[in-house]
């Protein structure tokens, strides 16, 4: 699996034009199949439509955070492409959701927002579901080892070759961090050395707006050292579509669902938890979707099964039970694509993180009966 250390006392363009650059060929590559797909999956008839969307995208990242905003550019750079097909690569599963017809754009509420509960939804696109879909699974478990989060990373079966870790050192932005992540991508989940860990699981909007790139959210949460940092970042970020966010450290676990205009905190603490692709908020649900051929459900009923049957042992066990391909195809590890249908769900890798011990275990692709890598964060 691919890793890229970002080296120290290095500004934030510099570490985007060093992924770029030792990444120039994967990007373009990864960069194409998400525009393609955003044609294929979403509402957008064109690549122009697409790329004209991730565009408006660039202003709301600059004012969010102008040093993670200075490191998307940079990855353009080293790469040589455009700062809006690094959005579309990092922002892939939120600008399919959004309406193609710019009239509607709307900006992404934020905690303070007055309207951010009464938004109307926007048009549920069509397109395929069968392509680019996503299956991510989350188990969160208080072990005798250790406080433990872990989740499988499924998309796209074509994104498994992209799939890498980054390491971020530490900087005045904030400590440093170990994510799993696709080239030119900031990060999806991972922990950073204050032992504070994020965990993502992607839900269908149907009230999609103009947000914040949701990596960088990702990252900016990991620059806090504790959960309750953490889970404010997310609570005060203007959140363009809908995701699970799972923050945690060795004192609090949080929950959060979201969708374009809403978000509620599911989940404050307990021994045991998991979440799939579906919402477990009512209030939530009434925003978002779930696609006639997903899987989420079975997977949920398997983890709770499996959680209820044995409480997690350690970061080996959790990885087995990432692995599973029980019930398959419809399993927790899982590929639904065939030569007809390249671009069907897969498990595409999966990372495990012990806070306690900052123990970090990540791998890239179709993870049953496959050892993880290893890392100390």
């Amino acid at each position: 699996m691919r890793i890229l250390e970002l080296p120290a006392g290095k500004l934030p363009r510099d570490w985007g034009r060093i992924h770029g650059e030792s990444f120039r060929g994967e990007i373009k590559a990864l960069s194409a199949i998400r525009v393609y797909l955003c044609t294929k999956v979403g509402g957008f008839k064109t690549a122009d439509q697409v790329l004209a969307a991730a565009s408006a995208h660039l202003p709301v990242l600059a004012s969010y955070h102008v040093g993670l905003y200075n490191e998307l550019l940079g990855i353009a750079e080293g790469a040589g492409v455009s700062p809006e097909e690094i959005v579309v690569a990092n922002h892939y599963t939120d600008l399919r959701d959004l309406d193609p017809d710019p009239s509607l754009w709307q900006p992404a509420p934020t905690r303070d927002s007055p309207d951010a509960a009464i938004v109307e939804p926007g048009v549920v696109n069509g397109g395929d579901p069968t392509l680019g879909g996503d299956g991510c699974s989350v188990i969160w478990s208080e072990s005798p080892t250790g406080r433990i989060l872990a989740q499988t990373w499924d998309m796209h079966a074509t994104a498994i070759p992209y799939v890498m870790v980054l390491r971020v050192p530490e900087s005045a932005a904030g400590p440093a961090a170990t994510l799993l992540t696709v080239t030119g991508c900031l990060g999806m989940a991972g922990m950073n050395a204050a032992g504070v860990g994020i965990a993502i699981n992607n839900l269908f909007s149907t009230d999609a707006t103009l947000g914040v790139v949701w990596p960088a959210m990702v990252r900016r949460a990991l620059y806090e050292r504790d959960a309750v940092a953490a889970r404010e970042v997310i609570a005060a970020s203007p959140i363009g579509s809908g995701h699970h966010y799972f923050v945690a450290d060795k004192a609090n676990a949080f929950a959060i669902e979201t969708s374009g205009t809403r978000r509620k905190m599911v989940f404050a603490g307990g021994r045991a938890y998991c979440h799939t692709n579906h919402c477990l908020d009512s209030e939530i649900a009434e925003r978002s979707k779930v696609p006639s051929t997903s899987t989420t459900h079975d997977r949920m009923r398997w983890l709770e099964a499996d959680l209820e049957r044995a409480p997690v042992r350690d970061l080996d066990d959790a990885w087995r039970r990432l692995g599973s391909e029980d019930g398959w195809p419809r399993s927790v590890c899982t590929n639904m694509s065939t030569p007809e249908s390249p671009h069907g769900a897969a498990t595409c890798g999966a990372i495990a993180m012990n806070l306690d011990t900052r123990e970090l275990w990540a791998q890239q692709g179709f993870i049953h009966n496959v050892a993880a890598e290893r890392w100390e964060v």
